[in-house]
């Protein structure tokens, strides 16, 4: 099969191209940085040169981008490709290009990695959005690949939840701690369970502050996730207000049964390990 990933440079579309390699298919790359490494993979100078011809096409170019360079490459799509877009936010952008796809008789395929681009899994975690016939195409492309179907408003929610809410909860976290102790007078003196949530805000904030307002704030379903957290903080706040330790641990106890003991058991080791 004949692939084409545009934004091939970057880190989760050199990930890709590294994939479809291994499965043993003829990957074309694109991507306004261009390197010597992605040369041998079949870089080429543009993304209509590198679409010409492929059977499947894969935009890992910025979520801001996608619909401009899905619009760049239409002339250029053959006939009965698979179009695959990974965007971390579906809404409105979906519809779109799907009509950018059917008006060239190609199939769109939306997925969302769920796995950071250093990933070395051989089964890689990925959201298919759609129905099930997206999902049977998801398998036929992705062999071994640990595939979960959702449908599109399931998928924005999730997400809210997923990625959104733990990038504003720890940037919440850092806040605090920056206007309280300082975030190095705490890192200096962390037991285990502070280490680990500094380790989350470090990972956070080395992402960057563009993907992620873009990410945070282009997702309609975020603020009904903030509402939410912002209400269990106030319930908190009022629990040790009152000093009510019954409330307090049956809402400790309600939770604490949503996992499995050798879960937890298994998240406190991971925890101690890091100390």
């Amino acid at each position: 099969m004949r692939v084409a990933v545009l934004g091939s440079a970057g880190a989760m579309g050199s990930y890709f191209v590294e994939y479809f390699r291994r499965l043993g298919h003829t990957v074309a790359g694109s991507d306004v940085q261009r390197t010597g490494s992605l040369l041998q993979a079949g870089t080429v100078s543009s993304n209509l040169g590198a679409v010409r011809q492929a059977d499947l096409v894969l935009l890992a170019v910025p979520l801001w981008d996608t619909l401009k360079v899905a619009r760049e490459i239409k002339p250029a799509l053959k006939r009965g490709c698979t179009l695959v877009e990974i965007t971390s936010i579906k809404g409105t952008t979906l519809a779109q290009l799907e009509k950018i796809a059917s008006s060239c008789d190609a199939s769109l395929l939306s997925l969302h990695p769920m796995f950071g681009p250093s990933s070395r899994s051989k089964a890689p975690r990925i959201l298919v959005v759609g129905k099930g016939r997206d999902l049977e195409t998801a398998r036929g492309i992705f062999k071994g690949a640990e595939l979960t179907l959702v449908g599109a408003e399931d998928h924005d929610r999730l997400v809210a939840y997923a990625l959104s809410l733990v990038h504003l909860t720890n940037l919440a976290f850092a806040m605090a701690v920056a206007n309280g102790p300082g975030l190095k007078k705490l890192q200096k003196s962390a037991p285990p369970f502070a280490s680990a949530q500094l380790d989350l805000v470090k990972a956070v904030l080395l992402q960057g502050p563009e993907l992620y307002f873009y990410i945070d704030t282009m997702n309609r379903s975020v603020t009904d996730a903030l509402s939410s957290t912002i209400n269990e903080l106030s319930t908190l706040r009022a629990i040790i207000a009152k000093k009510d330790s019954k409330a307090f641990v049956s809402e400790f106890s309600r939770l604490l049964r949503q996992f499995r003991k050798s879960e937890l058991e298994a998240s406190l080791a991971k925890v101690y390990a890091k100390s």
